[in-house]
């Protein structure tokens, strides 16, 4: 098949759950299918990735995403119907070349990987080629979760208006595609019920040939995090588990340290950086594996997320005992106590992270039945091939 892939960013390096997806998919699909990327990137050093898309793409078109704070964005929010996270991505030189693409060529699926890139796809729409969204979140609740978490009345209900012409957008996508995909059943159904079609369940995976070594369970006291801090559901995650989690679990291990790694370093971080036991590493180039073995426990505090988090199933292939939320596992078919530790509140939060802590014979069950639970159901490999099907299907 010949398919127009659109991201909201380059995907390349796989420093967030997005771009790991997306690139998995291009990988794997471009071994039967003929793919052309139309990608949005932000700075210009992010060009010298180019060639490891190359491998998987024929085709690659790039378009400069503007900053979200830009005049632009705050006009077209206040004169159009489109949401103000939608705005940023809109692009007359993405548009132009979109139309002539397709005028050019003959596609038989367009592929919108986010809600991001899909303020396109009504254009899309009236070339009569079939068009399928793939949706890594429901949008709108990723953002209505942050707006309930604002302490402030005035920005918590200006939040609010957005979310309304959010969901409002979001639903209408959904409705014009051809198929959606989903991360998880919670996910389709919400989908499913505004468009009266079947939605797809496309999970997150892995890719196991990155994480084949046996873990050695020594008795340390690391908890880990990694994940890029510009976005809105890690940053809450870190400020959450900083401000009210770890205080509390300093209390009771003396020992304990932190390793937060993240590409970006927000300004907001410096103030519990001066804390000798955490340690915050920024960076974006070492293989994953190789990050996650700097620690014995991988924390997700995860309070204003949807679809299924990446870094969670990573930790976990790797042998990783993962202490996260409800909100933090969704999408992935883990057992409480089993192949994961969930806890919403913080003190049972601290409480089952000290628990694991001082516990290695509970750490080791934990870790070796999360990884065997990701080896046999969340492989990359298998995951592309069931979209493969859903492409044929349409």
């Amino acid at each position: 098949m010949k398919v127009l892939f659109l991201t909201y960013d380059l995907p390349y390096p796989l420093i967030s759950g997005g771009k790991v997806r997306a690139y998995h998919f291009l990988k794997n699909l471009s071994k039967n299918n003929q793919i052309t990327l139309f990608s949005y990137y932000r700075r210009e050093e992010q060009k010298k990735y180019l060639p490891e898309l190359k491998k998987h793409c024929q085709k690659i078109y790039l378009f400069k995403r503007r900053k979200p704070w830009s005049w632009q964005n705050l006009l077209r929010c206040f004169l159009t119907p489109l949401p103000f996270a939608a705005a940023t991505y809109h692009s007359p030189l993405l548009k132009k070349a979109l139309i002539k693409e397709l005028k050019e060529n003959q596609y038989d699926l367009v592929h919108f990987e986010s809600f991001y890139p899909a303020l396109y796809l009504p254009l899309v729409k009236k070339f009569g080629i079939k068009i399928l969204m793939g949706n890594e979140n429901i949008e709108y609740k990723v953002y209505d979760r942050y707006a309930d978490s604002q302490k402030i009345f005035l920005l918590r209900w200006l939040l609010k208006l957005e979310v309304l012409r959010m969901r409002f957008f979001e639903e209408k996508l959904w409705r014009q595609a051809d198929i959606n995909l989903a991360l998880s059943r919670k996910d389709a159904a919400v989908i499913e019920k505004k468009t009266k079609k079947t939605c797809s369940i496309i999970p997150n995976g892995v890719d196991l040939s990155a994480f084949r070594k046996e873990r050695n369970y020594k008795q340390r006291k690391t908890l880990i995090f990694i994940g890029t801090l510009v976005y809105q559901a890690n940053s809450d995650a870190i400020k959450f588990f900083l401000k009210e989690i770890y205080p509390e679990i300093k209390k009771r291990e003396k020992e304990v340290k932190f390793i937060l790694i993240s590409w970006h370093k927000p300004n907001w971080l410096e103030k519990y950086l001066t804390d000798s036991s955490i340690k915050f590493i920024q960076d974006k180039e070492t293989p994953i594996d190789e990050l996650l073995d700097q620690g014995d426990i991988l924390i997700a505090p995860i309070r204003v997320a949807s679809g299924t988090n990446i870094k969670v199933l990573e930790a976990m292939a790797n042998g990783l005992p993962v202490v996260t939320t409800s909100i933090g596992i969704e999408g992935i078919e883990a057992k409480e106590g089993e192949e994961v530790i969930i806890a919403d509140k913080p003190k049972e939060f601290a409480d089952k992270t000290v628990e694991l802590l001082t516990d290695r014979n509970l750490c080791q069950k934990i870790g070796k039945a999360g990884q065997t639970l990701v080896k046999k159901r969340y492989n990359w490999a298998e995951i592309s091939k069931k979209l493969e099907k859903v492409y044929q299907s349409i």
